[in-house]
C-alpha cells in the first residue's frame, strides 16, 4: 500500500514540485525562513524567533531575543558535519538537485500576537490561505497564546508547528456556538476525499473549552503529531470523513466539556448529522454530509488520561470507518468505554495493538450489530483491560458483535465486569492465550449466533460460569483452565472440546 502521510520536515519537502523562488517573491520575503550556508547567516538576527534554515547543516536555527544567540530549532543534520552536495565543489556539480526549498512563515512576523488576548483567526486564516497559494510550506507559531475567533483553514502541502505546550490554541466562540472546529482544512465542504490534502499540525497545546479541536474533513494525507490536550468542548481531535490521518505522539489531560466528550473521534459525516462544523466569525457551515467514509487512519504513541472523566476514549462514530489502527497507547478514567464504536456502525478492519485500558467503566465495546449487517477483520492483541474500582465497572470488559474473522490474543481483562468477554453473531472468531478474571457473572460468554474457537485461556474469580455457549452458538475449546468459577461450562448451543480442559 502506497504511504500517504505528508513528506513535510521543517525547511525542506521530501516530494511535490520543485519550489520555484522567482513565483513567490511576495510570499518568501524576510519574514520568511532565510536559506544559506551557515556561513552566511547573521551574527544577530532582526527579530525573536527568526529562523535560519543552515542548507550545508541541514539544521534550522532560531533566534533567541533572550540569551541573543542562534539555538537549534530543526532538522536532522549535524552542526560538524555538512550535507553531502553542499561544499563549492559538489554543489557546482549538482546544483540543479537543491533547488526544492519549502519556506517557513513566523506569524509572529506578521503582526499575529500569541499575547492570549489578540482575536488573530482571521489573521491566521489569511496568512494559511497565502502560504496554500504559494504552494504550501511550514507556518510556525512561537510559544504563546493564540485565539482563533474564526476556523482558520489549512490548505495543501503545508505544516502548522508550535512549541511544544508552550504554544496554545484556543477557539473563542460565542454563545449558541460552542462546539465549532478551532482549526480545519480548506475543501471541508467538497464531496470524497477532495479536501486539502498532505497537510499536517504539530507541536501544540489545545486549551479551548468552547470550540472542538482540530477536525480534518473530506482530507487526505494529514499528520497531526505531538498533540497536547487539555479543555475542549467535544474532541481535540475529530477525523470527519477523511483518509490516511495520522495521530502520533497525542496526550490528554481532559475529554469534552459538552455532551459529547470523548477525546478522539473518528467520524463520518452521513446525511442529517448536525455537527461537525466550520465557524467564519458569523456562521457556520457543515462538513459535505456525503457519506466519505473514514479510511486508512491511526492513532499511534498515545495517553489519555482525563481527569474529567469523559464517557470514551477513542469513540468511532457514526457509520463507516475502514482500516483503523489503534497502537501503543494507554486509555484511563473513561466513564463508559475507553473505546467505542456505536451500536449499528459498519466498521471494516479495526486493529487495537499493544494498548492498555485501565480504570474505565469498560475496555473496549463494539457496539451490537444485526447478524446479516455484518462486519469483517477485528485484530485485538496484546492488550491489558483492568479496572480495580468495582464501583466503576459495569458492562463487559471486551465486547463485539457482527464481525466475520476476528483474531483476539494475548489478551488480559479482570475485573468486576458482568461478562468479562461477550460476543453476539460473530463468525471464525479465534480467542488464544486469554486470561479472564473478575467478573461478577461469565468469563467467557458467546451469547448468540456465534462461531468461535477458545485456545490456551484462563477463567477465574467468576460469579456464575468460566464459559457460556448460547443458542445457536459453536464453540470449540481446548486448553482451558478454571479457577474458583461456580460452573465451569454452560451451554445453550453446541461446545466441542479438543485436547485437554482441566
Amino acid at each position: 500500500m502506497a504511504d500517504h502521510t505528508p513528506r513535510l520536515a521543517l525547511g525542506v519537502f521530501e516530494d511535490g514540485d520543485e519550489w520555484d523562488h522567482t513565483d513567490t517573491v511576495e510570499a518568501v520575503d524576510r519574514r520568511s525562513i532565510v536559506h544559506g550556508p551557515i556561513a552566511d547567516r547573521p551574527s544577530e538576527g532582526e527579530y525573536d524567533d527568526e529562523l535560519y534554515h543552515a542548507t550545508d547543516q541541514g539544521i534550522t536555527w532560531r533566534w533567541d531575543g533572550d540569551s541573543e544567540d542562534w539555538t537549534a530549532f530543526g532538522g536532522h543534520g549535524s552542526a560538524t558535519k555538512p550535507v553531502p552536495g553542499t561544499s563549492h565543489l559538489e554543489a557546482a556539480r549538482i546544483g540543479h538537485l537543491r533547488s526544492k526549498r519549502t519556506p517557513v512563515w513566523n506569524v509572529e512576523a506578521h503582526g499575529i500576537e500569541g499575547d492570549g488576548e489578540t482575536l488573530v483567526g482571521q489573521s491566521v486564516h489569511e496568512l494559511l490561505e497565502s502560504v496554500a497559494r504559494a504552494g504550501g510550506g511550514v507556518v510556525y507559531f512561537p510559544p504563546g497564546r493564540y485565539r482563533f475567533e474564526r476556523t482558520p483553514l489549512v490548505g495543501d502541502d503545508t505544516l502548522v508547528v508550535g512549541a511544544g505546550r508552550a504554544t496554545t490554541f484556543e477557539g473563542v466562540r460565542t454563545d449558541g456556538e460552542e462546539g465549532q472546529a478551532l482549526i480545519s482544512n480548506q475543501g471541508y465542504d467538497a464531496t470524497g476525499y477532495g479536501g486539502a490534502s498532505n497537510w499536517g499540525i504539530c507541536n501544540v497545546r489545545i486549551d479551548s473549552p468552547d470550540s472542538n479541536g482540530i477536525m480534518p474533513a473530506h482530507a487526505d494525507g494529514v499528520r497531526l503529531e505531538s498533540i497536547y490536550g487539555d479543555a475542549t468542548y467535544h474532541h481535540h481531535i475529530d477525523v470527519v470523513s477523511s483518509r490516511n490521518v495520522s495521530i502520533d505522539d497525542y496526550w490528554a489531560t481532559r475529554g469534552g466539556e459538552g455532551d459529547s466528550n470523548a477525546p478522539i473521534q473518528f467520524d463520518n459525516q452521513t446525511a442529517g448529522t448536525a455537527s461537525n462544523y466550520v465557524w467564519d466569525g458569523e456562521k457556520r457551515t457543515a462538513a459535505r454530509d456525503d457519506g466519505t467514509p473514514t479510511s486508512r487512519c491511526s492513532l499511534s504513541n498515545f495517553e489519555i488520561d482525563a481527569a474529567n472523566d469523559p464517557d470514551y476514549g477513542v469513540h468511532i462514530h457514526r457509520n463507516g470507518t475502514e482500516a483503523l489502527t489503534v497502537s501503543d497507547g494507554t486509555i484511563t478514567g473513561c466513564q463508559h468505554s475507553a473505546i467505542r464504536a456505536d451500536t449499528g456502525a459498519r466498521l471494516e478492519s479495526l486493529t487495537v495493538d499493544r494498548v492498555d485500558c485501565l480504570e474505565n467503566a469498560r475496555g473496549i465495546s463494539l457496539g451490537q450489530l444485526e447478524l446479516e449487517s455484518g462486519r469483517r477483520e477485528l485484530t485485538i492483541s496484546n492488550v491489558t483491560i483492568r479496572t480495580e474500582n468495582n464501583g466503576l465497572a459495569a458492562g463487559s470488559g471486551l465486547y463485539a458483535s457482527g464481525f466475520d474473522g476476528a483474531a483476539i490474543s494475548n489478551l488480559t481483562v479482570d475485573g468486576a465486569f458482568t461478562n468479562t468477554v461477550l460476543f453476539d453473531d460473530m463468525d471464525d472468531l479465534k480467542l488464544t492465550n486469554v486470561t479472564a478474571t473478575g467478573a461478577t457473572s461469565q468469563a467467557f460468554r458467546f451469547r448468540e449466533n456465534v462461531d468461535a474457537t477458545l485456545t490456551t485461556a484462563r477463567a477465574a474469580e467468576c460469579g456464575s460460569a468460566g464459559v457460556y455457549v448460547g443458542p445457536d452458538s459453536q464453540v470449540a475449546y481446548g486448553g482451558v483452565t478454571f479457577a474458583n468459577v461456580d460452573s465451569e461450562v454452560v451451554v445453550d448451543g453446541e461446545l466441542r472440546a479438543w485436547g485437554t480442559s482441566s
